[in-house]
């Protein structure tokens, strides 16, 4: 992204640059290459499963509705902590370049962010514990390691620990009842493709003031709602999740 910014900025270069790292790191990852004598275990904890069309169109639409609702959960907890409106700006200045640039590098970051931190924390780190230690330890020390990951964001404070725990929570989950990491990874893609232009001020502001000086206004309430219909929502999805996967034959792993 830094080189496209520097050299031909006008021209996405990045995207198809960044479409073949992925495609080299999916490989390797999955068991490709050299060595050959961790192949196998690299494959294993990776869970790059493939799904059938029911099991993906549920664990879509359950970890579709959980992710609004993790998402709403999230801007609720930033109203706790005093976050200063210049925290949220973005290392690089996107207003002079073309539109189909911002967009590729939008693409490019999302994509990448949900394909990496997937195979890292819900498949390589979770992987391990899971078979050692059981699926809640797994998935609490999933996000724990996610929320440490992202405290070089300026943004970030204690009160966002919570949410990091609410995403690796619903992805775990999406991980565990379908064996694959492959919709956490769409769904945290599409999430950041979604709400990074909103975060940075590209589209619209997201920063709000701290709940002790407005009180409970609209946006919180608002937040609120969201938090509890959608999350609710997800619920009977999840389970008709876990049993369209029965039903194929499937068993967590």
């Amino acid at each position: 992204m830094l080189a496209n910014l520097r050299f031909l900025p006008g021209v996405p270069w990045l995207l198809p640059a960044t479409a073949l790292w992925l495609w080299l790191f999916w490989r390797w990852m999955n068991g490709g290459w050299w060595p050959p004598s961790t192949a196998t275990s690299r494959r294993r904890d990776l869970r790059a499963r493939p799904l059938s069309g029911s099991v993906w169109r549920w664990s879509l639409l359950a970890g579709g509705l959980g992710l609004v609702s993790v998402m709403a959960f999230g801007l609720l907890l930033a109203r706790f902590a005093d976050i200063p409106r210049d925290t949220y700006k973005l290392p690089v200045e996107l207003s002079t370049l073309p539109p189909w640039t911002v967009i590729s590098i939008l693409l490019a970051i999302s994509v990448s962010a949900g394909v990496v931190e997937e195979a890292a924390f819900r498949g390589y780190l979770i992987s391990p514990i899971a078979r050692r230690h059981g699926w809640p330890i797994a998935i609490l020390v999933s996000g724990l390691m996610f929320y440490l990951a992202h405290l070089n964001h300026a943004y970030l404070t204690l009160a966002h620990l919570p949410f990091f725990l609410a995403i690796s929570a619903l992805n775990g989950l999406l991980v565990y009842l379908t064996g694959s990491i492959l919709p956490a990874i769409v769904l945290h893609a599409s999430a950041d493709l979604l709400f990074i232009p909103l975060k940075y001020g590209l589209v619209g502001n997201l920063h709000a003031e701290p709940i002790w000086r407005t009180g409970v206004d609209s946006a919180f309430l608002i937040c609120l709602a969201i938090t509890l219909l959608f999350g609710f929502a997800a619920i009977p999805a999840f389970r008709r999740l876990a049993g369209v996967v029965r039903e194929g034959g499937g068993t967590p792993s």
